[in-house]
């Protein structure tokens, strides 16, 4: 099978923990270029965020932001498909989450970044994404109009206790783990796999000709929803039991591996290296 389309997960995936791109990644991003094969990014940050490491990599048009809430063609400056998150839903959300004071919810609208107040946790978050939040006090009577999503910034089980209160309390909107400390809220019926199929549909490539790379539960979606889901080799466990095939290389060296074994040398051998 020739795969024509490659979609890959950013942190974790494509970056490995010190998020600097490995020079052999960009080669195994031109050579399947170079073979017909488009690569794209999914992602949950914005696009400032997701935007160097796009160019870094020459990955191709469109991206896949906010964890699925945005399609975004950046070479015709056009936004495909946006959903934005409903608005009893949110409060809700931001109601429950004043019981949680010891995390840190990050509200995201109109490409801005809005917080209650920030704190180390929240610090370095801001730092690692390159992006900036504006401090608004109580976000809950602050709320900006047509918000995309939450990302709430926390100790783990702190958010596991916080995600089974939302699912009770603010049955409106979707949550998932984008990693341990990061806990996503999302409109509902969105995510990486519900857009990589809108992409599909734009590029006219049949989703089961894409090749789909992720580590964590935001990307399960877009692994069901490719011809092949591949998961990364250090990925959290609900991830490896859903993906056709695992690498053996870890973040970053994981989509070289990829590059060669489906995308060059033509193999389809998937449940091998489960």
């Amino acid at each position: 099978m020739r795969y024509r389309l490659l979609v890959t997960d950013v942190d974790g995936t494509l970056l490995p923990a010190d998020r600097k791109l490995p020079a052999v990644v960009r080669e195994a991003v031109r050579a399947a270029q170079a073979r017909g094969v488009r690569v794209c990014l999914a992602t949950g940050r914005m696009w400032r965020s997701v935007r160097p490491y796009l160019e870094a990599v020459g990955a191709d048009s469109p991206a896949i932001l906010y964890n699925g809430a945005v399609v975004y063609d950046f070479e015709a400056d056009r936004v495909v498909e946006r959903h934005t998150l409903d608005p009893d839903g949110v409060r809700a959300a931001l109601d429950v989450l004043r019981e949680f004071p010891d995390v840190r919810p990050h509200v995201f609208a109109d490409d801005r970044v809005y917080v209650d107040r920030q704190d180390a946790q929240s610090r370095a978050y801001l730092e690692r994404d390159g992006i900036t939040a504006e401090e608004v006090g109580d976000l809950l009577e602050r709320l900006p109009a047509d918000p995309i999503k939450v990302l709430v910034v926390g100790d783990p089980d702190r958010l596991q206790a916080l995600d089974t209160e939302l699912a009770r309390r603010a049955p409106q909107v979707r949550r998932v783990f984008s990693e341990r400390n990061f806990l996503e809220v999302l409109p509902a019926g969105v995510s990486k796999g519900s857009a990589l199929q809108r992409v599909c549909a734009l590029l006219g490539i049949p989703p089961d000709l894409v090749v789909a790379v992720g580590d964590n539960p935001n990307d399960l979606e877009m692994l069901q929803a490719a011809g092949l889901g591949v998961a990364v080799s250090n990925s959290h466990p609900a991830l490896r039991g859903a993906a056709a095939y695992v690498t053996r290389a870890g973040p970053g060296e994981a989509i070289v591996e990829v590059v060669q074994r489906f995308l060059l040398d033509g193999q389809t051998q998937e449940s091998e290296g489960r």
